[in-house]
């Protein structure tokens, strides 16, 4: 899996200038430049050594528009073997620049990408900055806070990691990468609108988070009612660094896990109720430290005994998806509107490889205004029936706003 973000800026950026910010921060962040090597007895490893640099490709607006290459790129493969597993495009407008970032998610998740962006900005706006470069990758599980660490190794291990049963591997099959026709809706609340939706939060005692899960799933369960019959389930995306050490916030790397919750959409609820059951339902499951056990045991114990961990991921079964949508909802992204001659207008993403039926909506909250996008396959349901969705999703976002 991959995602992407676009940034869009006021003015030119140059393409050697952005080459060599992007070179510093491959310098600073060893994920940044990693390739896989697989040895004789056929475990991976992860290294530094002869990685090219992060490829660069320019473009102008009559080329492409950043949409496209994001679609296309989502689901186009990285050469692990040969890294990096970062790759940017470059979009020249007339008064405007887009960035198009693409990160393979095995190296990094969402907020670690915000780092790598306001790291790359920094240079950008100071060229003569200095590289403090990182001397390891950071591994999440030497970072976990000793107190939740006590906690975790309290537990006992999962049943699906005590019990399972290892099958006779058989060889891979040999399939071609799946080619989606992805459709991807866009839109942003300016500062006002965001802020009702901030403020309608706060006078519910919610969280931002659930009030936007509650509002997507009833657009949902309005459109689609005969599929789902108001029964919603959301997936959210979770960052572990509230469980770890201070440090930890300014590294690139991945540190999340995924929590579900099942609500009940009904036309009767008002959207505070199903907000308030998306709160307690995920608030309660970070309380009991979940998923951060079940990532733990998984990080250090799932491989044990396994000769063969390709064969043994490649006979594993695609689980069906068990929810709506993904929401990937970053929060107040900690970037500036300027660095230096560069101002920051827009910010989307994460924008996700949606490649095996999946929906994922993403947000952020960018210098006080809020950014979405909504990406599927178009197997889910045609561009018209995601247009109804998003648009019945809009209007309640007015309807909560006042």
């Amino acid at each position: 899996m991959s995602f992407g973000f676009r940034i869009k800026v006021s003015g030119t950026v140059g393409k050697n200038e952005l080459e060599r910010a992007l070179s510093k921060v491959q310098k600073k962040h060893p994920l940044a430049g990693v390739r896989v090597e697989m040895t004789a007895g056929k475990k991976q490893f992860i290294t530094t050594e002869n990685v090219p640099d992060i490829p660069l490709c320019e473009s102008n607006v009559e080329e492409a528009d950043w949409k496209t290459i994001l679609k296309k790129e989502l689901y186009r493969r990285f050469d692990i073997f040969k890294g990096p597993m970062i790759r940017v495009f470059l979009i020249q407008g007339k008064d405007t620049s887009d960035i198009v970032f693409i990160f393979h998610h095995a190296i990094c998740d969402g907020l670690s990408a915000v780092v790598f962006l306001e790291n790359l900005f920094l240079f950008l706006a100071e060229p003569g900055l200095l590289v403090n470069p990182y001397t390891e990758a950071p591994i999440f599980t030497k970072l976990i806070k000793k107190d939740t660490l006590d906690i975790i190794k309290g537990k006992e291990m999962p049943g699906w990691l005590t019990n399972r049963e290892i099958p006779e591997l058989k060889p891979p099959r040999k399939e071609p990468p799946p080619k989606p026709d992805f459709a991807l809706h866009s839109w942003s609340f300016a500062e006002e609108e965001a802020n009702k939706i901030v403020s309608f939060a706060k006078k519910n005692n919610l969280s931002v988070h659930a009030v936007l899960g509650a509002v997507l799933l009833r657009a949902f369960s309005l459109e689609l009612k005969e599929k789902n019959s108001f029964k919603g389930v959301l997936q959210s995306p979770v960052s572990f660094r509230p469980f770890m050490v201070d440090e930890a916030k300014d590294y690139f790397g991945l540190f999340n896990g995924i929590l579900t919750a099942d609500v009940d959409c009904s036309p009767e609820r008002t959207i505070p109720e199903i907000a308030l059951e998306i709160y307690t339902k995920l608030k309660a499951q970070l309380d009991n430290y979940e998923p951060l056990i079940g990532y733990y045991f998984f990080n250090e114990y799932f491989l044990d005994g396994i000769e063969d961990p390709e064969l043994f991921f490649s006979n594993r079964e695609d689980e069906p998806f068990n929810y709506d949508f993904s929401l990937s909802n970053l929060g107040r992204v900690q970037m500036q509107k300027k660095y230096g001659n560069y101002e920051i207008e827009e910010i989307y993403g994460p924008i996700f490889s949606a490649i095996r039926g999946e929906i994922v909506i993403s947000a952020n909250t960018h210098q006080g205004r809020m950014f979405f996008t909504c990406i599927y396959d178009k197997d889910c349901f045609d561009y018209t029936a995601g247009s109804a969705i998003m648009q019945t999703a809009l209007n309640i976002f007015k309807d909560i706003a006042g």
